[in-house]
């Protein structure tokens, strides 16, 4: 890969704050490089999306009527060739510095007792499930991210790696092993993924793995099947649960295919996200919770982005393992899913090894 020119590429688009989107899908090697003429966002209407085409969506963690997008109004491909990237200079950035940096991380005590409370919650019977987030401050700023950028996609070959920049939502870097969904024609997948194991000590099969991590990975797999029976789904096929390795991390993963119709996967997205995956059993409660006992809002983390064309193929992923690039640091979210037999000490651990993917690759970019 021609990387000598990604990098040129992402590096103006940063210094000139265009709004821009730079990804890789899984199991590919093309970085695709989305920018913008103009810095201003659009948004689509729900109902909307079957008029859209190679546009990067973007949406928060809580979801609004009308969902961000990127357009494609240059578009370079860096892969076996090389391609002109002075094109990006037909593109003007915002006049304004994006994002306000809090410049801390979440400490220890704070997050072992909002996973007590969340554990007290589940165990009173309101709620099945629950997700926590962490911030966690990186020593890497924005003119660090296309060089992580492209570590992430030499290290992490079977993630969705992107780069974003928008005026709305600052800098986000990401590397997510989790797909909320992808479509072409009438079939779609969907995945679901819970349940976490340092790598280096999960077992190889998803029968070995202990009954709590089983049972998150149930629940998720329970709840889409249920949402996509609902919206009149057919041919439902559960494949899994199966082992996913995400760099030093492990996961488990049911996929799930299906036939939808019409709007069906609009309205799917509009239906599964959050998945319990992010956010927890019941929905409404779980996010009442996070509110409570979270630290900051989440904004882009545990949303989704990926690239859209509704003529073509359409691929969305949960925006996990992810942060928000500042000028001199970076804000790294993990989170963990928090029950009635949870371990609050596990559950920070869980987290530690979460960021393990960030902050290796971090350490192989950054000079000591």
């Amino acid at each position: 890969m021609t990387t000598s020119a990604l990098h040129q590429a992402l590096t103006h688009c940063i210094q000139h704050r265009l709004t821009f989107a730079a990804f890789r899908l899984p199991g590919t090697t093309n970085v695709t490089l989305w920018a913008q003429q103009t810095p201003e966002l659009d948004r689509v209407e729900t109902g909307l999306w079957w008029e859209l085409n190679d546009v990067f969506l973007l949406s928060p963690f809580l979801t609004a009527d009308r969902t961000p997008l990127i357009r494609s109004d240059v578009e370079l491909t860096f892969g076996d060739a090389e391609p002109h990237w002075q094109r990006l200079l037909e593109c003007t950035g915002s006049a304004t510095v994006i994002g306000h940096a809090q410049g801390s991380s979440t400490t220890r005590d704070g997050f072992l007792d909002a996973v007590r409370q969340a554990q007290a919650a589940c165990a009173s019977g309101g709620l099945e499930k629950v997700v926590l987030s962490r911030t966690m401050e990186l020593p890497i700023g924005s003119q660090d991210a296309p060089a992580s950028f492209e570590e992430a996609l030499s290290k992490l070959p079977d993630a969705f790696v992107a780069l974003v920049s928008t005026p709305e939502h600052g800098t986000w870097l990401g590397a997510t092993p989790e797909r909320l969904l992808v479509a072409e024609n009438e079939s779609i997948q969907v995945d679901a993924v819970a349940g976490t194991a340092p790598a280096a000590h999960a077992a190889q099969e998803a029968v070995a793995w202990h009954e709590k991590e089983r049972h998150e990975q149930r629940v998720v797999t329970k709840r889409i099947v249920s949402d996509l029976i609902d919206l009149g789904a057919r041919d439902i096929v559960i494949t899994g649960p199966e082992v996913l390795v995400a760099g030093p991390v492990a996961h488990l993963r049911t996929r799930i295919t299906a036939q939808v119709e019409g709007r069906g996967v609009e309205d799917l997205v509009a239906t599964i996200h959050p998945t319990p995956a992010v956010c927890g059993i019941p929905t409404e409660q779980a996010r009442g919770l996070i509110n409570a006992l979270e630290d900051r809002d989440r904004a882009l983390y545990a949303g989704f982005w990926g690239p859209w064309s509704a003529d073509g193929r359409m691929e969305l992923y949960v925006n996990i393992r992810c942060m928000q690039v500042h000028e001199n640091h970076a804000d790294l979210r993990v989170g963990a899913g928090i029950t009635a037999g949870s371990v609050p000490e596990k559950e920070w651990e869980e987290t530690e090894h979460k960021a393990d993917s960030w902050r290796q690759l971090i350490h192989s970019t950054t000079p000591a």
